[in-house]
């Protein structure tokens, strides 16, 4: 039993199963450009979620760090409570999508905003910090998806079971690290606001 217990785990943290989360993400980022592209005004919402570019030409540094920070966040929080149900897996996998697809959406607007001759400065403006958020969001996905794991063979078994209270705390401790590099990527989407946004809009 405790091998298979590894081998679940063991795939979870495999490179494949990285490189689905990733494409997972890629996916929704695809998606969201596609939704400007087409103009869908019933997921247009999903822009705020991505970034405002128009918001930060007129705020400070504390608020455009703090807007960057929480719109990561919430998709954290999101993650994290669904890593506590034994059915949550499609939340998960849904959560990063819909993150990529907002930061799709929010590129495709930055760059109809301000051309083809800005396109290195949309790049650096939106690109290194939805990278570092991506990757922490995927991060938390993914431990997430082994707790839901765990939950559901426990929901499925009558065996007794040692050492959840300990995972729980590991758990914990694993979204806080995710949290930190969320903090990251809002520190690089401050940094490129400030480095980036006086060309775009002079």
């Amino acid at each position: 039993m405790q091998k298979d217990e590894t081998v679940r785990k063991g795939l979870v943290y495999s490179r494949g199963f990285f490189a689905f989360l990733c494409g997972t993400a890629v996916i929704g980022i695809l998606l969201g450009t596609m939704c400007f592209c087409l103009e869908d005004t019933e997921i247009a919402g999903i822009g705020c979620l991505g970034g405002n570019i128009d918001l930060q030409r007129s705020v400070g540094a504390d608020r455009m760090l703090a807007g960057s920070l929480w719109r990561n966040t919430v998709f954290l929080l999101g993650v994290g409570i669904a890593g506590l149900c034994p059915l949550g897996h499609p939340l998960e996998l849904a959560l990063l999508m819909i993150r990529g697809m907002a930061a799709g959406y929010s590129m495709a607007r930055l760059y109809s905003v301000t051309g083809k001759d800005a396109v290195i400065c949309c790049i650096g403006l939106m690109l290194p910090g939805t990278v570092i958020g991506m990757l922490g969001l995927i991060a938390a996905v993914r431990e997430a998806l082994c707790l839901s794991g765990i939950y559901l063979r426990l929901t499925l078994s009558d065996k007794p079971v040692c050492g959840l209270s300990e995972t729980i705390k590991l758990y914990g401790a694993k979204l806080l690290a995710a949290e930190a590099l969320l903090a990251l990527a809002a520190g690089a989407d401050t940094l490129c606001s400030f480095l980036f946004i006086g060309k775009l809009s002079g």
